[in-house]
């Protein structure tokens, strides 16, 4: 192994905070790792919110990109994942605030074509979601991807962090920005908004 693979190898092995410091003296590759590093995690809990590959990839470009814009903002009073999460919750929200505007946008739009109604709007829609014959299984985890897209955006977000990401509630606190027994409420409120929405699909599976 020659001197820059050895070089390249021990950069890769750092922390993610001696990381920010390398980057902050002016070693762009440091950027890079951290992106290596943290960009299945970021695309995944981008999607699960977002349900659309292709935005959450941009969604994710997104989040780096600002990750590159503020990163001297890292003071270093979490964990520098921490404060990543904390960005891509706040790309998340921009992102369904923006899409439920267009969505407010649109509806006008077809409910003044149609002189204020949308006929056929609510068919199309389930024709897209459900192929003529599809197992019992596949029915019942697009259930449950549904149920949880519908969820309050503050409760989606602590439900997929947890139950999804794992992570733990004393990561979630710094994350969230709020305290634990909130992070708890959330989940459990979540939990049974889940479990009314989904109790009789979940009979019929038994």
């Amino acid at each position: 192994m020659n001197r820059a693979a050895r070089g390249e190898g021990q950069v890769v092995k750092l922390s993610d905070e001696e990381l920010v410091d390398r980057f902050r003296s002016g070693d762009e590759d440091s950027f890079r790792i951290l992106v290596e590093r943290h960009s299945p995690r970021i695309f995944n809990i981008i999607y699960r919110t977002i349900k659309d590959r292709s935005l959450a990839e941009d969604l994710s470009q997104e989040v780096f990109l600002r990750m590159y814009r503020f990163l001297d903002g890292f003071k270093k009073k979490c964990r520098f994942s921490t404060w990543l999460y904390r960005l891509t919750i706040n790309v998340c929200f921009d992102a369904q605030r923006k899409k439920k505007e267009e969505s407010k946008v649109v509806s006008l739009s077809h409910q003044v074509a149609n002189g204020g109604s949308n006929p056929g709007t609510r068919e199309l829609e389930d024709e897209s979601f459900s192929p003529q014959k599809i197992l019992e299984k596949e029915e019942l985890a697009r259930k449950i991807d549904s149920a949880i897209d519908s969820l309050p955006e503050v409760l989606k977000m602590t439900f997929i962090l947890r139950e999804f990401e794992d992570l733990s509630y004393k990561e979630l606190v710094k994350i969230l920005r709020c305290s634990e027994g909130t992070v708890k409420s959330r989940l459990c409120r979540a939990r049974e908004t889940l479990r009314q929405k989904l109790e009789v699909y979940l009979r019929e599976d038994r």
